[in-house]
């Protein structure tokens, strides 16, 4: 059984964040401590993996005890928490002490893509950063690209059945503008699941992996999945869901293709479901984890497969519902991507 991960609670943390720390999917031994200069003893003792901490107005003393706890500990992965009104004061103060920030009261999923990006340290921007460029770069292709499509079918209608090239060149083109469009409809997916569920409902996540298991394309590059028979039932809507576990199924079709061995795997868990994805290959020592969830960043790593925005959406979704995303390395140099979504309440079924 996998030990539960231990997280410091430092300072003067709204109660709210700490209900909300302590309810997260995968159940963390979250521990409070009033500060590190009255609780500096218990704190090493707890050798916790995450930190996250509230410094008070006059934070002089306190910032000098985190830089000290960063030098003992440079493992340790660390949050900083401030108001809104302070928001500029607390990224600054992140950036300097090696943090990631979060501003309180948070949106839904914020709380746990900041412990996520702390488990790794570096320095990419928050995952909202990702959400709002995939928007903007969707609206800014969509409408000159229906206009170019437009005009495409209109010049493919006017075309004489007897100019074959022409209508051949016409097609190919309209092709093109096909992929562009499924490109946007991938990104504005994306931003429609940060936002959370549309509609809300039972889902079996076994269900959604079947399914997702039909619809591929049967090759030698397959990840290895197969979906449990028992029902695996999660509170959230459908689409969002069904494109999450198709998206991670694709990516470790995609790692595969890249010549690593990946298998997917749903598991239930006493209060949770958690979807798993091991790989394990050569390629995947060029892999850099604190990028993990960015889109398109893996490309790297992979040589010129295309992983896309597979894992940035299902992190985007698994969050919306109030789940965890996480990202990390094995002891024999493969990568285990969880992403962990609460059972559906007994009486909402």
């Amino acid at each position: 059984m996998e030990s539960s991960e231990r997280i410091a609670a430092i300072g003067a943390l709204d109660e709210r964040l700490l209900a909300e720390l302590r309810a997260l999917p995968t159940r963390p031994d979250a521990r409070a401590f009033r500060s590190l200069a009255d609780d500096g003893g218990a704190l090493l003792r707890f050798e916790p993996a995450l930190a996250i901490a509230a410094l008070p107005d006059d934070a002089a003393e306190d910032i000098g005890a985190l830089r000290l706890l960063r030098q003992l500990w440079p493992a340790l992965g660390l949050v900083l928490v401030g108001p809104a009104a302070a928001e500029s004061a607390t990224v600054g103060l992140a950036r300097r002490l090696g943090a990631q920030p979060l501003v309180w009261p948070a949106a839904p999923g914020a709380l746990a893509a900041a412990l996520e990006q702390a488990r790794h340290g570096g320095d990419r921007p928050r995952a909202d950063a990702f959400v709002d460029l995939a928007r903007g770069v969707a609206d800014e292709i969509n409408n000159p690209l229906l206009f170019v499509a437009g005009h495409l079918q209109l010049l493919q209608a006017c075309l004489r059945a007897d100019d074959a090239d022409a209508l051949a060149q016409v097609e190919a083109a309209l092709a093109g503008t096909a992929r562009i469009a499924a490109s946007v409809d991938r990104l504005q997916g994306l931003a429609r699941a940060a936002a959370g569920p549309r509609q809300v409902a039972d889902i079996d996540l076994a269900d959604l992996l079947r399914a997702a298991l039909a619809e591929r394309p049967r090759t030698p590059d397959n990840a290895r999945a197969a979906a449990p028979a028992a029902p695996h039932v999660v509170r959230g809507d459908r689409d969002h869901l069904a494109a999450a576990v198709g998206s991670l199924l694709q990516f470790g079709d995609e790692l595969t293709a890249a010549e690593a061995a990946a298998t997917l795997t749903l598991a239930a868990l006493p209060t949770t479901c958690r979807l798993r994805l091991v790989a394990h290959g050569g390629l995947l020592a060029h892999w850099q984890l604190p990028r993990s969830f960015e889109p398109y960043a893996p490309t790297r790593a992979l040589r010129g497969q295309n992983p896309g925005l597979g894992l940035s959406l299902v992190q985007a979704v698994v969050l919306g519902h109030g789940g965890e995303a996480q990202a990390r390395r094995l002891g024999d140099g493969g990568l285990q991507f969880d992403f962990v979504l609460p059972h559906a309440p007994p009486g909402a079924r």
